[in-house]
């Protein structure tokens, strides 16, 4: 997919992200469009457009977020990195592959986002954080998973055939 669909989304979606997804929180959690998407696509295309994806989606996310800068771009390209590692698993045609990609990938997503929190001086508390934030966040983004995915993959074989260029 070129650039200038992929920049224009992903800026959408972080917008989206800061301000209408928190208004549409079920019981204090909400869907992480950027993970969601970062996650979809490097499940198709692999980890190096999984880490793209993931740069651009997280550069944006820094920038309207409160979070020391930094922490959703490397958060955001670990989890398109390896969620681009599925991309050839033999169970990547089934659905429930993205779904449990999902659930891992929000996991690993939300505490590595809280690790750079943590190292930056600012305090975090892990245990209820996990229990109220990252668990809840990781079971919702992979009921949407299927919701985004098929999605991105009819967009896959519409515009995704050739590489991503510069």
């Amino acid at each position: 997919m070129t650039i200038y669909l992929v920049v224009p989304l992903l800026v959408v979606a972080a917008i989206l992200q800061s301000t209408v997804m928190p208004q549409l929180a079920v019981w204090g959690v909400f869907a992480d469009l950027p993970v969601l998407l970062v996650v979809s696509w490097g499940l198709l295309r692999g980890p190096r457009e999984g880490v793209v994806w993931g740069f651009v989606a997280g550069v944006v996310v820094d920038l309207l977020s409160g979070a020391p800068f930094g922490a959703a771009t490397l958060s955001l390209m670990l989890v398109g990195f390896l969620s681009g590692l599925g991309k050839n698993s033999v169970f990547a045609g089934h659905i429930v592959f993205p779904v449990v990609a999902m659930f891992l990938a929000t996991l690993l997503y939300n505490v590595c986002f809280l690790l750079v929190v943590w190292l930056s001086g600012q305090p975090v508390i892990w245990l209820d954080s996990f229990a109220r934030v990252i668990l809840p966040s990781a079971v919702l983004n992979a009921a949407l998973a299927p919701i985004v995915f098929l999605p991105m993959r009819w967009a896959y074989t519409r515009f995704g055939q050739q590489e991503m260029e510069w």
